[in-house]
């Protein structure tokens, strides 16, 4: 009876010590996955930290030495400058434009200015500027139809400010084309976009230089 009592003592404890063993197997094993996790993890965001750190700098690589064609005093960057802005002191309007030839120069994500157009620069040219109206994130000029005669325009374009002064505004029918009626004789701004509250016109507002600075 009494080696009965101490063989199912000596079993319990062998039983005891096996579990305290795979226990104690198990945090250890724990810790070893949770140390080899944490430096994995490390190693991987600071991959990432270098990746993006390269992009940044592609993002904003500068070559003060290469200028763009077409506006010498600009520098050419990875990103695209505007080639120059148009200003509304009336309706508060500030928004820059591109080059005609950049995939920006888009009416749907910009104001657009068209390829028949000039540049403010050349002499009695006429710079033609179209936009969308509404209530859109791209409705650029949806405050348009709150322009008057003798309501100032202004572009800043190659370190000049071109003054222009509203003489004219008509209404023109959508149906692929557009009249722009303006004197020749003089340098002029038309800016061009769809007619409040009628979606079978759009609207002209032709203005003329008056002042370059």
């Amino acid at each position: 009876m009494k080696g009965n009592k101490m063989g199912s003592n000596l079993k319990l404890q062998i039983t005891i010590g096996v579990i305290l063993i795979i226990i104690g197997a198990s945090f250890l094993l724990n810790d070893f996955i949770v140390e080899r996790r944490d430096k994995t993890f490390s190693k991987m965001n600071l991959e990432l930290s270098e990746l993006l750190a390269n992009a940044n700098n592609e993002e904003i690589n500068i070559d003060p030495n290469k200028k763009i064609e077409e506006q010498p005093e600009e520098q050419e960057t990875d990103y695209e400058v505007y080639t120059g802005t148009l200003e509304i002191p009336k309706i508060g309007f500030n928004k820059g434009f591109y080059k005609k030839e950049s995939p920006l120069n888009d009416v749907k994500i910009n104001i657009k200015i068209l390829n028949e157009s000039s540049y403010p620069d050349e002499d009695k040219g006429n710079v033609i500027i179209i936009g969308h109206s509404g209530n859109y994130s791209n409705s650029y000029f949806g405050e348009l139809y709150k322009l008057e005669n003798n309501d100032e325009a202004i572009i800043n374009y190659k370190n000049k400010i071109y003054t222009y002064k509203i003489t004219n505004i008509y209404d023109e029918n959508k149906d692929g084309t557009i009249t722009i009626y303006r004197d020749t004789g003089k340098s002029t701004l038309t800016l061009i976009t769809c007619t409040k509250d009628d979606e079978t016109k759009q609207t002209v507002y032709i203005l003329e230089l008056t002042n370059i600075k």
